[in-house]
């Protein structure tokens, strides 16, 4: 369930999804974090919830494998992106999926944790657990509240499409119950106020 149907629809394609990225700093944001714990090339990076695939601007020579249930978005990445060869699929992530799968060094969760109830959370955690090899990283990105927010950076992550928007404490709740190790950090962005939550948690 969405709070805005017509914000839904209209993000749903990857023009204005992208648009509303760039508009946000999002794109920028995500791709130095991600730069951050790619350090190695020709590794394997699972993708669950990739959009169009955006952060494969900033990565070359990885083994990539994105996931979506939005098929423009997946269209679009695989026109995009062909020349870097990503493994990219329309279907929900399952457990009949892993099976398919190889391990991965690293794991990305960006933007969609705050979409997801904790029960859906802890399904997608456990799969992602493993798939995860041993000394393999799980980075989530979500928005998130904090004490004496920026009224507007609150009101935007009010104003998020995802129901679930938690503050630190509840989302590392969800991943401490299957990644012991799980380094943290709150971004604020002054530049249009936002409040970014960003987990390394490793295997």
């Amino acid at each position: 369930m969405q709070k805005s149907n017509f914000i839904y629809q209209i993000l749903s394609y990857p023009f204005f999804y992208i648009l509303s990225q760039k508009l946000m700093s999002s794109l920028s944001f995500n791709e130095s974090i991600v730069k951050k714990y790619v350090k190695k090339k020709f590794i394997n990076i699972l993708d669950v919830g990739c959009g169009p695939a955006d952060i494969l601007n900033g990565l070359d020579h990885i083994n990539y494998y994105g996931y979506d249930i939005n098929e423009s978005y997946i269209n679009f990445a695989k026109n995009k992106y062909k020349d870097k060869k990503p493994k990219l699929f329309c279907k929900k992530f399952s457990n009949k999926e892993i099976k398919k799968l190889p391990k991965f060094d690293i794991i990305l969760l960006s933007g969609l944790i705050h979409h997801l109830s904790d029960k859906e959370s802890n399904q997608l955690l456990i799969l992602c657990k493993k798939v995860l090899k041993k000394r393999g990283k799980l980075i989530t990105i979500d928005p998130v509240f904090i004490k004496n927010q920026n009224p507007i950076a609150r009101l935007l992550v009010q104003l998020d499409r995802g129901l679930n928007v938690r503050d630190k404490y509840n989302y590392l709740k969800l991943f401490k119950k299957y990644f012991k190790n799980c380094s943290n950090k709150i971004y604020i962005q002054k530049f249009i106020p936002y409040t970014m939550f960003v987990t390394c948690c490793k295997n």
